[in-house]
């Protein structure tokens, strides 16, 4: 599969479904994080940042992953990002989460998700703020607590409501464990 982005290649063919871009690691908890998404309604397509050259072996590994999923997945080759100061990335924003925005960005879909544990509520006061997983052994909410609104609004993170052995029972319900 190309990296190249082309038009028609599939990530424009939703009209009635929101659109989800999945930050893809390989991971098995990547692969939950699709069939979730997919189970909600959402047209996923994968994504995978590439931060460093030598991350070459391990993004066509998360790709295969993605293939095997069934879904499309591009390679965001984000080498010039990494070192970039956060007036550059958009205040709060790492790399990784620049990259998948810009690229949702330029394919129309509102949405990006990765396989973080933690949870975005909305408030009434119209905040998004970032809240622990349900699973505090696993919680990651520390470290997106400083992303700012327009990302949080972005994100969906749905690992956050589970446990490890609810992921890991939805591995093999969804049957991603020996695909990822």
């Amino acid at each position: 599969m190309s990296d190249a982005i082309l038009p028609g290649s599939g990530f424009d063919t939703y009209e009635s479904q929101d659109k989800v871009l999945v930050s893809m690691d390989g991971t098995v908890d990547a692969g939950v994080v699709v069939r979730i998404l997919q189970q909600q309604g959402f047209a996923v397509a994968g994504a995978v940042v590439q931060l460093a050259a030598a991350q070459a072996e391990w993004a066509a590994a998360a790709r295969k992953a993605a293939e095997a999923l069934g879904i499309e997945c591009i390679t965001l080759k984000a080498e010039a990002l990494a070192d970039q100061p956060a007036e550059v990335l958009g205040e709060g924003n790492d790399a990784g989460f620049a990259a998948l925005l810009t690229a949702a960005d330029k394919l129309g879909i509102q949405y990006i998700a990765t396989g973080s544990h933690a949870r975005v509520e909305l408030g009434a006061d119209g905040v998004h703020t970032v809240h622990p997983a349900v699973d505090a052994a696993q919680d990651e909410s520390a470290q997106l607590a400083a992303l700012p609104q327009e990302t949080l609004a972005r994100l969906l993170l749905p690992l956050g409501e589970f446990t490890a052995e609810d992921v890991q029972e939805m591995a093999r319900d969804f049957k991603v464990e020996g695909i990822v």
